[in-house]
């Protein structure tokens, strides 16, 4: 703790952290029960937006197979977060909570701004349930009460704690505040238990003031943004930056949007009425769009991450970019597009190890696996029916040749869809796949499967830059056959045994593999990984 506190003095990022103690943590978790029961009567996975979140150890505590987000300011903090929370934020002041749904919200605040920060989590949160870690002063706050009878919420103060023991110690006593936004209602294990006012609608009445109660106007969908890779692409080689240029646009965008709704709010009741124009509607409209730019602009951002996903395999960036593409309500801006890119180097890591993984298992087979010189144990070919891998299967690696059955094979086919200059798609999907990881391995693939011509039995080379990566051979049964690089297959072997635990340095590894010791320095931990350092070259790129 001393030391972190003592890094975010250094880097003036002390933004009032002192984290929540394991008693008012306790306390929360223990009243979630009350709302948040599943059938059995146990917690469930709920889903928790914590504004401020420090370290994320309160996300860490309050939920464990739940979705979690976080807005955090400082960029130390954000570096010591787990990988599976997501950065929604990074300037609470700049963010908007109302597109942000979850179960539950929770937020210790910086005490010298408790006010602010408590009245607008109690205005815009799209949640059922908020807890807060407050100033017993609170309950003489007139904005506090204001957002709360906006929200017609049920509240309640669940404990008093103070901080004079607690692990940053401060002079603070403090109540919990547990806030109910939901009709309380007989069964609390429904899947969904939505808020009784809607936030937007809060939100919406006090940016824009209008006098008509009853205006008329035509849905539409957000305007596309047709053109943008295009000013993105001229901005770029004008020597500026994707996130900068994005950033501006949208901003610019953004204002337009602003000062035209500021402009209709302004207009007389009787023009109003004359046009037929309908508040609500208004309200809906100014939300699809406000929606449709953050989409917009955040998927242009994703599209650039070449460094990051260029060395995925399909699954992995299909996986990746769905995660990302699901949480577009995070606010459009330079600091949180850093905090998103630090989340996806996290997990960008984790998904490199975890696909050579998965690559390797996906061609184990009896006559494609080599035992370790450790693991004496044999198995019959009645254990690998079925294709399935034998139980109990471990400390093996790849043969130099395999035969795969179930990768695809040729499809000559002249009105298929499923191939591609003589292979079915899969078959090039799986090849791509072991050029993916080869490159992160270091071995730069220079030909795709797709601009080969496959005949069945017919040998194809898959070259890098000073030697073979892989011969293939693929057949009309829907077998291939491949022949690997001996040196690629080791580092291939090494790593997946290192990842998989069974190596835990390069003596077992010289051991087990039987590779000279003075080879290994080539092969042991050598799978590619991001670096924080990273990120000032994706920010730019």
């Amino acid at each position: 703790m001393s030391a972190i506190v003592a890094k975010l003095k250094e880097k003036d990022q002390d933004f009032e952290w002192y984290p929540t103690t394991h008693e008012v943590l306790e306390c929360v978790k223990s009243d979630m029960r009350n709302h948040f029961c599943d059938y059995d009567g146990s917690l469930k996975a709920v889903s928790i937006l914590d504004c401020g979140a420090g370290d994320g150890r309160c996300l860490d505590y309050l939920t464990q197979y739940g979705k979690k987000y976080a807005i955090e300011k400082s960029q130390v903090l954000l570096t010591h977060m787990d990988p599976d929370i997501f950065i929604v934020g990074t300037d609470f002041e700049q963010s908007t909570l109302i597109d942000k749904k979850v179960d539950m919200v929770f937020c210790n605040p910086p005490y010298s701004d408790y006010e602010a920060w408590a009245s607008r989590v109690i205005a815009e949160a799209n949640a059922s349930m908020v807890y807060l870690v407050i100033p017993s002063r609170w309950k003489n706050r007139l904005s506090i009460a204001h957002a709360i009878k906006q929200r017609d919420a049920g509240v309640e103060v669940i404990g008093s704690f103070d901080f004079h023991k607690a692990e940053r110690q401060a002079r603070a006593q403090v109540d919990i505040l547990a806030i109910r936004l939901y009709y309380r209602r007989r069964i609390t294990y429904r899947s969904h238990l939505d808020p009784m006012i809607d936030p937007f609608s809060v939100w919406f009445d006090n940016q824009f003031v209008f006098e008509a109660d009853k205006v008329k106007s035509s849905e539409g969908e957000p305007k596309i943004e047709n053109d943008l890779k295009e000013e993105v692409k001229n901005a770029v080689v004008k020597g500026e930056g994707v996130i900068s240029t994005l950033v501006k646009l949208y901003n610019r965008k953004m204002e337009i949007l602003w000062k035209n709704y500021k402009a209709v709010s302004a207009l007389d009741p009787s023009i109003l009425n004359e046009l037929g124009v309908d508040t609500k509607m208004l309200k809906g409209s100014l939300k699809q769009k406000i929606t449709g730019l953050k989409n917009t602009y955040w998927k242009e951002l994703f599209d650039n991450y070449h460094t990051i996903t260029s060395r995925l395999t399909l699954s992995s960036r299909e996986a990746m970019l769905s995660t990302l593409l699901e949480n577009t309500a995070v606010d459009f801006t330079e600091s949180n597009a850093y905090a998103v890119t630090v989340w996806a180097i996290k997990n960008a890591n984790k998904y490199y190890d975890k696909q050579l993984i998965d690559l390797v298992e996906q061609m184990i087979d009896a006559a494609n696996i080599k035992l370790y010189q450790s693991n004496k144990r044999t198995f019959g070919k009645e254990e690998w029916r079925y294709c399935r891998m034998p139980e109990g299967l471990s400390r093996f690696s790849l043969e130099l040749r395999v035969v795969l059955s179930r990768k695809g094979g040729i499809n000559l086919s002249t009105y298929s869809f499923e191939a591609c200059n003589g292979l079915s798609n899969h078959a090039h999907d799986f090849l791509s796949d072991i050029c993916t990881v080869a490159n992160n391995l270091g071995y730069f693939c220079q030909d795709s499967s797709k601009d080969l011509e496959w005949w069945s039995g017919k040998k194809n080379m898959f070259s890098t830059h000073d030697s073979s990566l892989m011969e293939v051979k693929a057949f009309k049964n829907g077998n291939m056959h491949i022949k690997f690089n001996q040196n690629f297959l080791r580092k291939l072997n090494v790593e997946f045994g290192r990842l998989k635990g069974w190596l835990k340095n390069k003596q077992e590894a010289s051991q087990e593999l039987e590779i000279p010791l003075a080879e290994l320095d080539m092969c042991f931990d050598v799978n590619f990984q991001l670096k924080s350092s990273d990120v000032p070259l994706l920010m730019a790129a």
